[in-house]
């Protein structure tokens, strides 16, 4: 029978990561508890949280969270850190792609797995905020491609206007 501090540890950590769109298992082995903490703080910035679980109790978490054994995978193997995105998952990757010390096990986002190369590809795209910009320059390059089509038509109705009326009057 288990515990009543493992069922309550089980629940809490069950509750912090419902709402959780992305999960990023790491390895911590070797970090202060400064850096660690320097971590936390950082991620929190970016409506993120960063849990330190036991193993055994993470992968029922998961499991009661709905993932899979093949899902989970290894990723509760040795020292194991779970940071949670809240928002958007690719800048957790990059500030933990960034972070000294912290080996990236592989991650679960919107319900897929990815390992630890896809996860480093992921650091190195835009954040959604970053795409929204070039989103909206592509937009503004595309107004003033339709602007200029617009002219050219105006120039070539005025042109065959003109054609027209010089045709009328030799008439």
């Amino acid at each position: 029978m288990p515990s009543k501090n493992n069922i309550k540890y089980l629940e809490d950590t069950k509750e912090k990561m419902q709402s959780g769109k992305a999960f990023y298992f790491t390895d911590f082995s070797g970090v202060s508890v400064q850096n660690l903490e320097k971590l936390r703080i950082e991620l929190k910035k970016s409506k993120g949280n960063y849990l330190v679980v036991k193993n055994t109790l993470g992968t029922l978490v998961m499991k009661k969270l709905g993932f899979t054994d093949e899902m989970i995978g290894n990723m509760f193997i040795g020292p194991t850190g779970i940071a949670i995105a809240f928002d958007d998952p690719i800048i957790l990757a990059k500030i933990l792609n960034g972070s000294k010390n912290i080996k990236i096990k592989g991650s679960i986002i919107e319900g897929v797995f990815y390992n630890t190369e896809d996860v480093i590809r992921f650091s190195k795209l835009p954040s959604k905020e970053g795409l929204y910009a070039q989103v909206a320059g592509s937009l503004n390059i595309l107004g003033n491609l339709v602007g200029a089509l617009e002219g050219m038509m105006r120039n070539l109705i005025y042109t065959l206007i003109s054609i027209k009326e010089k045709r009328d009057e030799k008439k």
